[in-house]
């Protein structure tokens, strides 16, 4: 399964994602999206990126595990 970066393109601070996303569970798409989303204000993963990841999604860390897996297909 595709990870987060390959379902998406960054070209002059425009996000492009790829339509593979419309297969995944819904909350992992949003996952991706809000993950690719808030790289526009902080650029790392550090503190206040993985604070606004919780803010916006609760346990973004099991979602992202399960896209790691390969658990993405929706039902």
């Amino acid at each position: 399964m595709a990870t987060p970066a390959e379902h998406k393109t960054v070209q002059a601070r425009n996000l492009h994602f790829d339509s593979g996303l419309l297969s995944l569970d819904r909350r992992l798409g949003d996952y991706v999206i809000v993950h690719e989303l808030l790289h526009f204000p902080v650029p790392n993963h550090g503190k206040l990126w993985k604070s606004l990841m919780r803010a916006h999604l609760g346990d973004y860390e099991l979602m992202g595990r399960r896209l790691r897996r390969g658990e993405a297909q929706s039902a």
